[in-house]
């Protein structure tokens, strides 16, 4: 099945535009291609503000308005757009800057075929692997207790994230349950920073038995201990000049927490059995789903460590919270296996996404994902339908499913529809009390009005309707 790719081409020159457009329509074919030319910045910028592009690949010097100040709008405009920059091999301080402004990549002018043809392959590949990203939704710490955005706006907010991180180099740390993909955050941010080109190395602290972590963390030489027969690389070796992830970092014990902290600190390690040091410039990105505040108070994690990590937090609200995402999210993965088993579905029956709906997904992201895959395993027809669920989630979307009459709330029985339900009434019921006026209402409702705003837009209330 050929997946859709739209793309921009935009270049002053006329050739240079057809004869790309042939290029990767002809070396493509796993894809179904739609070019678009425009022949400045300007007219990139007002394609973009029109319709969505999987990718951009736009000329630097051009007339009207250059590639540079185009990149800027379109980036302004939709941080999701991928662009590759084209220039003059003379012109390298172009590519340098067009990277700084948030460009994927660029090539240099003659255009390379085969190079841009592997430059496209990996931003679209990296542009899916990012897209998925829905799965997650991060949202910084101080921002916790807002809601969990819609999708465009969702998506606007987890790409406006990445591109902020991937303009420093500081320590990440992201939290939340398992399923919720944390690896999936981690790949991202460094697939969208400077650290790209460099290795992405991935160690769950929790996988390794204790007397070998030392060893997997910072490697070993020749005949350091019982079984070292040969040298070892560690991972931070392994991850120079890329981003190393170090998942269920809360499972790591005290005494290498003291060693990790020395790293973080100096950029400086000893392997087991060495006695010289090496230097690292990996990027760290830690992930956890345990609660490492109250492991604090335990003592078995400690606060230096923590506080080094914790410089930008990213947290990934669990699937049960998220619901509004679910038909997204089904979709995505629907794609996914129709590509990898090479089987066309055609989507999920109003049935089944009614009783995904009412399931709890203990499991996340990762058990929907599981749960595409079995169906498409089970069914015989060219949509998921609800007997293609497993029996246990249909049992919990039956009981779910069951309607209850609470204080004249109607609905499933479910504590956060209740609070969402009764939540949106005293916010109607204040307004129409002071006559849709939002100052008033503020004032007599004892209701912040920064949440009163966020509350307005959340449940989309017309606050028109209340006013004299």
């Amino acid at each position: 099945m050929s997946l859709n790719l739209n793309i921009l081409i935009v270049d002053d020159e006329m050739q240079l535009r057809k004869s790309l457009s042939s290029i990767l329509t002809s070396s493509l074919p796993e894809y179904s291609i739609h070019i678009t030319e425009a022949e400045n910045g300007r007219a990139a910028v007002e394609q973009v503000t029109k319709a969505n592009f999987d990718l951009v690949l736009m000329d630097v010097r051009m007339p009207e308005m250059d590639g540079l100040e185009a990149l800027k709008m379109i980036k302004d405009h939709d941080p999701r757009t991928f662009v590759v920059i084209m220039t003059a091999h003379s012109n390298l301080q172009d590519a340098i800057n067009a990277i700084k402004f948030g460009a994927f990549d660029y090539t240099e002018k003659p255009i390379d075929p085969d190079k841009v043809i592997r430059l496209v392959k990996k931003a679209v590949e990296t542009k899916e692997m990012v897209s998925s990203l829905a799965i997650s939704s991060p949202i910084l710490d101080d921002d916790i207790d807002s809601k969990f955005v819609g999708t465009s706006e969702k998506m606007r907010e987890v790409f406006f994230l990445i591109n902020r991180l991937a303009q420093v180099d500081t320590t990440v740390l992201i939290r939340g349950e398992n399923g919720t993909g944390k690896e999936l955050v981690a790949r991202a941010i460094h697939y969208n920073s400077p650290q790209k080109h460099g290795p992405f190395v991935a160690l769950n602290c929790g996988a390794i038995p204790e007397n070998l972590m030392e060893s997997e963390l910072f490697g070993h030489e020749k005949g350091s201990f019982t079984g070292a027969s040969e040298r070892k690389i560690g991972k931070f070796q392994l991850a120079n000049k890329g981003t190393l992830f170090l998942d269920e970092i809360g499972e790591l014990k005290p005494e290498l927490q003291v060693k990790l902290l020395r790293v973080l600190q100096e950029r400086k390690f000893m392997p087991v059995g060495s006695n010289h040091e090496m230097r690292t410039n990996a990027r760290i990105v830690a992930a956890t789903n345990q609660n490492l505040e109250m492991m604090m108070e335990d003592g078995t994690f400690r606060e230096d460590l923590f506080y080094r990590l914790n410089v930008m937090p990213i947290f990934l609200p669990p699937l049960r919270e998220r619901k509004d995402d679910l038909a997204e999210l089904v979709k995505f993965f629907i794609n996914k296996f129709s590509k990898k088993l090479g089987r066309i579905m055609m989507g999920m029956k109003p049935d089944a996404l009614a009783v995904l709906q009412q399931y709890r997904f203990p499991g996340n992201i990762r058990e929907l994902e599981n749960l595409i895959e079995r169906a498409f395993i089970v069914e015989n027809s060219d949509y998921i339908t609800a007997s293609s669920l497993p029996e246990h989630v249909i049992a919990e979307a039956r009981v779910k499913a069951t309607e209850t009459q609470i204080n004249g709330y109607r609905g499933p029985l479910d504590f956060d529809s209740f609070k969402e339900s009764a939540e949106k009434d005293f916010i109607e019921s204040a307004l129409r009390a002071n006559d849709g006026k939002i100052n008033k209402t503020v004032a007599h409702a004892n209701i912040p009005k920064n949440t009163l705003l966020r509350k307005i837009k959340k449940y989309n209330i017309d606050v028109a309707k209340f006013q004299k």
